[in-house]
């Protein structure tokens, strides 16, 4: 499975791969004896994968033993649990009664089964550990189908979950089948009619699924769409070290390159004059707007407020704001200053990294003298708790409303949800993930978020510190885009389409409601029989 996400040799990672990546731990449930070692199974599963495939986030500074450490006992722990889960229908079907009912027919519907309910828990888990406080969308079956964009048009509809339903369903069809085979293989009659009626219409069923995707997929991507309007951005890659904070040099440089832009834009035979300058996230460490008037002074040459009234374009970008000042308590924020560098609103980032940027209980003074201890810090940012919409005037006498996902955010689809339901014509995600160091980190992070334009048939701009800057149209298609770690910038015409509402924009994540009342009631039921088989018994 870490092969198929993307990684430092397959950058966008691999469909394919991704398709049968499950079968070995799906023939593993088979093979087992008992609930622990099923555990064991899936404990290797998610801890070594979450490991291999986010080795990265050994990088993030001395935040690590938790970015990390922390999060890969989690998933070792997590993955004891749901492969605890996952086992129990083989369980039933191992023992030596019900392989007898199968192969006589009598149970015909247990493969089937075996395959929904494997299909159902694997889409449940890549759902429940995407959403709370301890969220982390990455290290699932979703990053692995990026380059078949034909196929994951379904995420308007499904959301992301269609395509973890899709994929594990087709692992699961296929360890099904080489178990099969292997019974048959050794005479046990296992392609008799009655036993293999169930498999043959559930396989058949997943290649209907595949199908009727790729149909659906075709569709949208050749669907006419015209922009209402355009919104002239110039993106601005600075690629500075994010532990070595130097806001001098970091404005110095952003301020080089955004000139750069607009010279080459310039330079062409009919420009367009730029309607919004974005930066990245954590661009400067100043306090806005407790410390608003040192960008009156800095840069020493060409100061940051001078130069955007000179330019007469406003700017976006990622500084801390104060939000309360009483008790010091600041957020993660975008900030729109205005023409006259004025500050317009700013939105304070709400989904935070756990322990790196928001410590639970952290007004309690035995938790600041662990995380102390531990971390060197004792506190973090203030969550936000506005759902902010900023608001520009564009070419031709026409506004854009535009929402900001700060870093992360934009790989999770209820907080972009969010943003859309709230009037978000377009998502500019601002984004600092250049301690990283590596291209898996910068791709992987693209992979998840590009998701979001397809899910809401809008255009996403992402502006970061080192990688991956893109702008990404309705259908996922990249319309232009920056090479990772370098300064760059470029002017860009975003296209903004008329807002559509989608399925998933107005149904949300019932593909995992669904299949959570779906395991429920099935595991409800094989609980139910169990007590009852055991009474007749006594």
């Amino acid at each position: 499975m870490t092969a198929s996400i993307p990684n430092e040799v397959l950058l966008f990672g691999s469909p394919i791969i991704g398709l049968v990546s499950l079968v070995p731990l799906y023939i593993a449930f088979y093979k087992v004896k008992s609930f622990k070692m099923a555990g064991v199974c899936g404990s290797l599963q998610f801890g070594f994968v979450h490991i291999l495939s986010s080795f990265w986030l050994a990088n993030f500074g001395d935040f690590a033993i938790f970015t990390l450490g922390a999060s890969a006992a989690a998933y070792f722990v997590a993955g004891f649990v749901f492969g605890q889960i996952l086992y129990i229908p083989f369980y039933f079907s191992n023992k030596s009664e019900n392989r007898l009912k199968e192969a006589a027919g009598r149970a015909p519907f247990a493969s089937a089964l075996r395959i929904l309910l494997f299909t159902s828990v694997w889409t449940f888990h890549e759902w429940f550990k995407s959403i709370g406080f301890l969220a982390y969308p990455w290290g699932t079956l979703i990053m692995s189908a990026y380059e078949w964009n034909i196929l994951t048009q379904i995420v308007s509809l499904t959301g992301t979950w269609g395509i973890s339903f899709l994929f594990s369903m087709f692992s699961a069809v296929c360890g099904e089948g080489i178990y099969l085979l292997s019974r048959y293989s050794r005479g046990t009659g296992a392609f008799s009619v009655p036993y293999t009626k169930s498999y043959a219409y559930t396989a058949a069923a997943c290649i209907m699924l595949f199908c009727c995707s790729i149909c659906y997929g075709f569709f949208e991507i050749n669907k006419e769409r015209t922009p209402e309007k355009t919104l002239e951005t110039v993106l601005v890659q600075h690629n500075q070290n994010s532990w070595e904070q130097d806001n001098a040099k970091n404005l110095d440089i952003a301020l080089r390159l955004t000139r750069k832009a607009l010279a080459a834009e310039q330079r062409k035979p009919a420009p367009k004059k730029a309607d919004l300058v974005v930066w990245s996230e954590s661009i400067i460490s100043w306090i806005m707007p407790d410390q608003h008037h040192f960008l009156e002074l800095i840069p020493k040459d060409t100061p940051l407020l001078s130069e955007i009234r000179k330019l007469d374009i406003p700017f976006l970008f990622g500084t801390p704001y104060t939000e309360d000042r009483q008790r010091y308590l600041f957020s993660n924020s975008a900030v729109l200053f205005d023409t006259d560098g004025s500050i317009v609103d700013h939105y304070g980032k709400t989904q935070l990294v756990p322990f790196a940027e928001y410590v639970p209980y952290s007004d309690q003074e035995w938790m600041q003298d662990f995380m102390q201890a531990i971390a060197g810090f004792s506190s973090g940012w203030l969550p936000g708790n506005r759902y902010v919409i900023f608001t520009i005037p564009v070419q031709d006498g026409n506004t854009v409303s535009f929402s900001t996902p700060v870093c992360f955010e934009d790989a999770f689809p209820e907080v972009c949800r969010k943003l859309f339901h709230a009037g978000s014509e377009v998502f500019v995600n601002i984004t600092n993930d250049s301690w990283s160091m590596t291209a898996s980190a910068e791709y992987q992070h693209f992979v998840i978020s590009s998701y979001r334009a397809q899910e809401y048939r809008t255009t996403l701009v992402r502006c970061t510190n080192s990688g991956f800057t893109t702008v990404v149209g309705p259908t996922g298609n990249i319309i232009s885009s920056l090479p990772l770690f370098v300064e760059d910038s470029i002017q860009t015409s975003v296209p903004i389409y008329k807002r559509e509402m989608t399925p998933y924009a107005v149904l949300g994540d019932w593909i995992p409601f669904l299949v959570s009342v779906f395991i429920v009631l099935v595991y409800a039921y094989m609980v139910i029989s169990l007590a009852k088989k055991q009474r007749n018994n006594v």
